[in-house]
């Protein structure tokens, strides 16, 4: 069968509670590390050139399991910036995730599941390179229950803060939070932040960092992204159109009209490129919020897959949970948007978590590196009446 080659998929019941992986975890352990990235190519608001902390998770090799487990302050500087904990402890920051009892970075040291290791050794071999663009008020370390899986199935996965847009950033040894004066240009930035990003791990596979050094395929990148993210994304597709991206997945994106932005076009100017598109139908984030998404569906030409899942939210595509299991919007109790004025229950985020990994990975696989053994995945229902799939193979 499919999935048992390079996740070795396990089909469980989606119906009930909680129940086993549908998709366990690949081969390799994973590493983290975090790197400040300059673009002397554009301007910073405040002085100096445009700064993108990055985080990047890997295949980790030999002497992984000597390396300090990742803990949250690691996405934190580990406060050696000072007033940059309490900073994030702050209400329009991490602290915005619980107020009752307030969320502490010593508590999310203690509680924040992961397994990466920070700054293991990298796998032997040479990977191919997924960015991810965060949403609008999430960071970097919001998506673990996906660029680890994706790391741990041979991925070098690159996600940065995007300035103006993330909760909680540091630069240049200083607090970024949301909005300012970053806030009126980042439509535009994001997708230059995406490519300036693949840029630069091209530079690092080419010698500019010894530990990436030969172990990173720029040639066929896949790019993804959550909510604004997910805008990011199609922006880079069918606007900037570089030759090296070869698929994009898009996870609830927020890709109708918005105020002060741009829409993205449809029908599209890129619209061979494949396409996988993850949506919730009881995400609530706006009104008709899906049906602008399902059109730019509808009119790509290429290889393309909407996956709609029926119990979930805005922010189950997120690792939100960890912050505040109760948080809404598809985590936790709900507000529903198919029946307004009362409550659903989302599914559970271990069994969303699944979903969004299976098939993200597979598409990844397929058209990025080329796995024809990852087509019949989508011809099957793998989740049962949990999810709704929609493949159109390209000509």
């Amino acid at each position: 069968k499919f999935g048992v080659r390079f996740f070795s998929l396990h089909h469980t019941n989606m119906g009930g509670g909680q129940s086993g992986q549908v998709a366990p975890p690949g081969k390799y352990p994973v590493g983290v590390t975090t790197i400040q990235f300059d673009d002397h190519s554009r301007k910073d608001p405040q002085g100096g050139p445009r700064s993108l902390q990055t985080e990047i998770w890997y295949p980790a090799g030999a002497g992984w399991d000597a390396c300090p487990p990742n803990k949250f302050s690691d996405f934190l500087c580990r406060g050696q910036v000072e007033g940059a904990i309490a900073a994030a402890e702050e209400k329009d920051a991490i602290g915005g995730y619980r107020e009752d009892p307030p969320l502490t970075i010593e508590e999310l040291d203690r509680t924040f599941v992961n397994g990466a290791r920070r700054d293991a050794p990298l796998a032997q071999g040479r990977f191919p390179l997924v960015v991810f663009s965060h949403g609008n008020g999430a960071f970097r370390g919001s998506y673990v229950h996906l660029t680890e899986y994706l790391a741990s199935q041979g991925f070098v996965v690159v996600v940065p803060d995007h300035c103006g847009n993330a909760r909680y950033t540091v630069v240049n040894n200083r607090v970024v939070k949301a909005g300012g004066p970053y806030a009126a240009t980042a439509h535009e930035e994001r997708p230059k932040d995406v490519i300036f990003l693949i840029n630069r791990l091209e530079a690092m596979d080419k010698g500019a960092d010894s530990r990436f050094c030969g172990r990173v395929d720029t040639s066929k990148v896949g790019v993804a992204g959550m909510s604004f993210g997910g805008y990011t994304t199609a922006w880079v597709a069918d606007e900037i159109k570089d030759p090296r991206v070869a698929a994009i997945v898009l996870h609830c994106p927020t890709i109708t009209e918005v105020e002060n932005r741009p829409v993205v076009a449809i029908p599209r100017k890129n619209p061979g490129l494949p396409c996988l598109i993850m949506i919730g139908n009881e995400d609530a984030i706006k009104a008709n919020y899906n049906d602008r998404t399902i059109e730019y569906f509808e009119k790509s030409e290429g290889t393309r897959c909407l996956v709609t899942i029926q119990r979930a939210g805005h922010c189950s595509f997120t690792s939100c949970e960890l912050y505040n299991p109760a948080y809404g919007n598809g985590i936790g109790p709900s507000k529903s948007r198919t029946k307004p004025g009362e409550l659903y229950e989302p599914l559970p985020p271990g069994q969303m978590h699944d979903v969004i990994n299976s098939y993200t990975v597979a598409w990844l696989r397929r058209h990025v590196l080329g796995d024809d053994g990852a087509e019949p995945f989508f011809s099957a229902n793998h989740f049962g009446e949990e999810v709704v799939v929609d493949y159109r193979a390209g000509a």
